[in-house]
């Protein structure tokens, strides 16, 4: 079960309160249009779903319902531009009357307990999923500040679509095998983590976030985490981040994944690089990164896991192919393709 942060107008927010929707952006770019999509199918059933009202502060907590689907309706009174990327959802718990507000979200943040919330303008998102430790600070402040709270009650006035529209990855524009933009790369890998098809090559996983803020005004592409449970105990053993290249991947890249490597040892593995699987996917690789990932592996006995992709010829999939480099001029592949 995931969690997810989703910003509103306070008109809009009554709205979407009384109906039990929520809408995502049109884009007017087919780039960005594709990185609302690949945030879209990180959002699955029975989710947590908090609010972040403009002034007032982040509201709990309600649950997906359903898939996420495209519908057009006019739901909200001001739908310029439209919204048509939507889930529904309903309450759960109680009701929160008073909701967290950004001054403890930013201690929550100074603090390291919040990290992938994140309203810093360049990133410009109405839509953050959180981790499940992140969704239990924010269930603990809101319990803190409604000590007593009335119980839940359904949507007063639930939005039934006349049609739930399905939402895809365009893999039609291509040439040469590689996508036109990264984002539909990643709406492909997110939509593929939902389904569960990716656990045989990266490892059995529990969370899967993308477009992840950083501190350093950077976004990760896809992060994971790997938890395993021990006799009624949960334990997490690995994170993983990937960082996704339409073209072909340069030294510039690897110090992106490297960088992000250690953020994420810093702050979540007490400086453990061990615990960090880093993943590098391109069409191809310069030689400069293929070669610097062979001497790591042979210095260090740590390696950035290099996987080319290519869009299948009826444009309808990706495969994945993982080049596993030994010593010794060997070059070892493995494929990968999903089940769509």
């Amino acid at each position: 079960m995931g969690a997810h942060i989703f910003l509103v107008g306070e008109d809009n927010f009554e709205v979407c309160i009384r109906c039990g929707v929520y809408g995502c952006v049109m884009p007017s770019t087919e780039r960005n249009k594709a990185e609302v999509i690949a945030s879209i199918f990180s959002i699955q059933p029975s989710d947590l779903v908090f609010f972040y009202v403009k002034n007032q502060g982040v509201y709990g907590v309600w649950k997906v319902v359903g898939e996420p689907y495209f519908d057009e309706t006019k739901v909200w009174s001001n739908e310029h531009p439209l919204f048509p990327y939507r889930f529904s959802f309903e309450p759960i718990v109680g009701h929160f009357a008073i909701p967290v507000s950004l001054s403890d979200v930013l201690d929550l943040r100074d603090k390291g307990r919040v990290w992938t919330f994140d309203l810093n303008p360049v990133q410009q998102k109405n839509q953050y999923k959180i981790t499940s430790d992140e969704a239990r600070e924010l269930l603990r402040l809101l319990l803190r500040n409604n000590p007593i709270r009335q119980s839940h009650s359904r949507t007063p006035d639930p939005y039934v679509p006349i049609r739930r529209g399905k939402i895809d990855v365009n893999l039609a524009s291509t040439e040469s095998g590689r996508v036109q933009y990264e984002g539909w790369l990643n709406a492909w890998f997110t939509r593929s983590l939902a389904r569960s098809e990716l656990k045989e090559l990266l490892g059995d996983y529990r969370e899967f976030l993308n477009l992840v803020p950083t501190t350093f005004n950077k976004v990760m592409d896809i992060f994971l985490t790997h938890v395993t449970t021990v006799d009624s105990v949960d334990v997490v053993y690995k994170y993983t981040c990937i960082e996704l290249k339409a073209d072909r991947a340069t030294d510039k890249d690897l110090t992106q994944i490297l960088r992000y490597e250690d953020w994420l040892a810093r702050k979540l593995a007490a400086g453990d690089k061990e615990m960090i699987q880093a993943v590098l996917v391109a069409r191809r690789f310069s030689d400069g990164v293929t070669e610097y990932v062979k001497n790591r592996r042979r210095i260090e006995e740590k390696t950035v896991r290099l996987m080319t992709y290519s869009v299948t010829e009826d444009r309808q999939d990706i495969i994945l192919e993982e080049e596993t480099t030994f010593p010794g001029p060997v070059l070892n592949t493995r494929t990968h393709k999903s089940s769509a």
